[in-house]
């Protein structure tokens, strides 16, 4: 059970006597913050609650099948302030870090409104009024099943949609160490009573991906680098390459993955330059080296085989910095 019989009690309460609520989850979102404010939202909308959806970043447009009316908005200090102190609760999910909250997050925090956090990645110290953490689950799309399978919600149509997603993209489409019995059953659950079809959200995930996409990939696995004898690899993604393929941070989702297949390979470290002169780290391990110390060194975190970092700086120096750490974990 993910939700103790407290934080259930607290967030039904928190339901029933509100009337206007935001939702948010982490600046460039995938499909299990993606999936899981939609879920959330649907369920909030079907017992008459006002609902707004505010994302840092635009939503990939792999994941817009989600969201055919667009719901989910682009937040702006100035348009949207007043509705975010006039909400009754904020839910935050997928993410339990003020800083990838960007602009929203720096508003939120001091608000006297009611936060409730819901997230799979592991917590240091606490984050909202109430924090559901649960790191065990395959994803927050996961939480979100049990919880409003708890409050007694029909999951079906775009909320099952939604949640399918979630938990079948953070898992690596069940192929992750993060497939838990549990992901199964919660997939299964949501194809046999919620009418999901799982071969189309395949298809509008891995299969409607733009030719420039597939260009700048082909750059990169054209110049991998390894190191420790074939067990590390990386490779960099440049605002030039970006630019040159017609491309946007969120094309390289998931690209960290690919090389992590290579037989030998035993940790991929993907480096993407950011527009504002940081340098973004995707950490991959195939199952033998936990990652996220690794990370943490950076300032960053995440899961023990997925992890991620931004560190201030240009590629030059980034590179060699964080590629002699990662060989600690080979020494």
């Amino acid at each position: 059970m993910i939700f103790s019989e407290a934080a259930l009690a607290q967030i039904q309460t928190q339901i029933n006597s509100g009337k206007n609520f935001i939702i948010t989850t982490h600046v460039n979102p995938d499909g299990d913050g993606l999936g899981s404010e939609i879920a959330l939202a649907h369920y909030l909308r079907q017992l008459g609650k006002r609902v707004q959806i505010f994302n840092h970043s635009l939503t990939p447009p792999n994941y817009e099948f989600l969201d055919p009316l667009a719901d989910i908005q682009i937040f702006d200090t100035a348009r949207d302030r007043h509705a975010v102190e006039d909400s009754d609760a904020v839910f935050i999910l997928d993410i339990s870090d003020w800083k990838r909250l960007r602009d929203l997050g720096t508003l939120i925090r001091p608000l006297r409104i009611a936060k409730i956090c819901i997230d799979h990645h592991p917590l240091n110290e606490p984050f909202a009024d109430l924090d559901v953490i649960y790191p065990r689950a395959s994803s927050t799309g996961e939480m979100i099943f049990e919880l409003l399978t708890r409050l007694g919600a029909r999951i079906e149509g775009r909320i099952a949609q939604a949640l399918y997603t979630a938990i079948m993209t953070d898992t690596g489409g069940f192929r992750f160490s993060n497939t838990t019995p549990n992901a199964h059953q919660v997939s299964a659950a949501l194809i046999g009573n919620g009418g999901v079809q799982p071969h189309l959200i395949y298809q509008k995930v891995f299969e409607t991906q733009p030719p420039q996409r597939m260009k700048l990939l082909a750059q990169i696995l054209a110049d991998l680098h390894f190191e420790e004898k074939g067990q590390i690899v990386w490779f960099i993604v440049t605002r030039d390459m970006l630019n040159a393929t017609g491309t946007q941070p969120h094309d390289t989702e998931g690209f960290a993955d690919f090389p992590r297949t290579i037989d030998g390979v035993q940790l991929c470290l993907m480096f993407l330059e950011t527009k504002d002169g940081k340098v973004k780290i995707s950490f991959r391990s195939k199952g033998k080296h936990v990652i996220n110390g690794l990370a943490s060194r950076f300032g960053g975190g995440g899961h023990p085989f997925a992890a991620g970092a931004v560190i201030e700086g240009a590629m030059p120096d980034v590179v060699p910095m964080v590629v002699d750490e990662a060989r600690t974990l080979f020494s």
